[in-house]
């Protein structure tokens, strides 16, 4: 797959257009230039409050990274494009430092669909590149299929990684020319096996809710979906992802065993990825007892019991 950079001369407006293979991309940004504009961005934020409006004076230097295109040159010299990539940038903005870039990055290796992470330019970002399909295994090739795909594409992604993520996704309109600065990452997580979601071409925009943030009493986006498949999708992968986490952590625990412990584990795990307490409880029900134990018996109670204990803690 290639990616796309393109960066824009500020005095005489001159763009250049390359391209590049993804994985020679991400070992490109581990080493910084000769130059070096990328620690220079950075050490000017260093000393930027966050309500001035500093500029570094070579940002042009820094060429624009297009994940999502493959974008050519036409006849009469004009940018078009070549080829849909089919990934979705997600961008976690406003970190701290190094030390919360490194928490996303990590969080985020959790899912299989994650492509790419790497720190943004300012380096207290995270731009999470993922991967999607047609359930053929393609990708829309008309202009306006390319459009819908990646509009629906862009709100199932926030709904997947918003809940396993301890900071906000920045919500932005989903076009797939959606781009990022070119930026230096010594330890980049990329995954070029990683597993795409499976899409169906939609034929319509997804609702406009989706791409602006609303004040709502609830703060848990997971009890804000609305029922449906793609709901029911999100819980499924969230869920799945909690039980592999309480399995790793309970390595000796095995088929036949009691399921107290196992499940106080799987309950944390639940909580804290914000899994609503009835999701967490029919998903023990229909999955874990169906393929570990035939045991069921208090199964809710102790769920309910365990989740009530986490949410007191919490909020000590």
């Amino acid at each position: 797959m290639k990616i796309t950079l393109i960066r824009e001369e500020k005095e005489s407006g001159k763009e250049t257009v390359s391209t590049c293979e993804a994985d020679a991309l991400l070992e490109r940004i581990k080493t910084e230039t000769k130059a070096a504009h990328v620690t220079a961005l950075r050490t000017m934020l260093l000393y930027t409050t966050p309500d001035a409006r500093g500029h570094y004076e070579h940002i042009d230097k820094l060429p624009r990274i297009y994940p999502s295109i493959e974008y050519g040159r036409s006849r009469d010299g004009s940018r078009k494009m070549k080829h849909y990539n089919g990934v979705v940038m997600l961008e976690v903005n406003d970190l701290a430092g190094l030390s919360e870039v490194e928490l996303v990055k990590e969080q985020v290796r959790l899912l299989p669909q994650t492509w790419a992470a790497i720190t943004g330019s300012s380096g207290r970002s995270v731009k999470i590149w993922v991967k999607f399909v047609l359930p053929d295994g393609n990708l829309p090739v008309k202009e306006e299929n390319i459009t819908l795909f990646h509009a629906c594409a862009y709100r199932m992604a926030v709904q997947c990684y918003q809940p396993i993520l301890p900071f906000p996704i920045t919500l932005k309109e989903p076009s797939p020319a959606q781009s990022c600065r070119m930026t230096l990452d010594v330890t980049p997580y990329f995954n070029p096996d990683a597993m795409p979601f499976c899409q169906e071409q939609p034929f319509s925009m997804p609702g406009e809710q989706t791409f602006h943030q609303r004040k709502l009493m609830e703060k848990n986006p997971l009890l804000r979906l609305k029922p449906g498949f793609e709901t029911s999708e999100t819980f499924n992968i969230l869920f799945e992802t909690a039980l592999g986490k309480a399995l790793d952590e309970m390595e000796n625990w095995k088929r036949g065993d009691a399921l107290h412990p196992l499940l106080v584990c799987l309950a944390e795990h639940c909580f804290k990825a914000g899994i609503p307490e009835e999701e967490t409880v029919r998903q023990v029900m229909y999955t874990i007892t169906d393929r570990l134990t035939n045991k069921r018996s208090e199964l809710p109670f102790t769920i309910y019991i365990v989740n009530a204990r986490v949410s007191a803690r919490s909020l000590h």
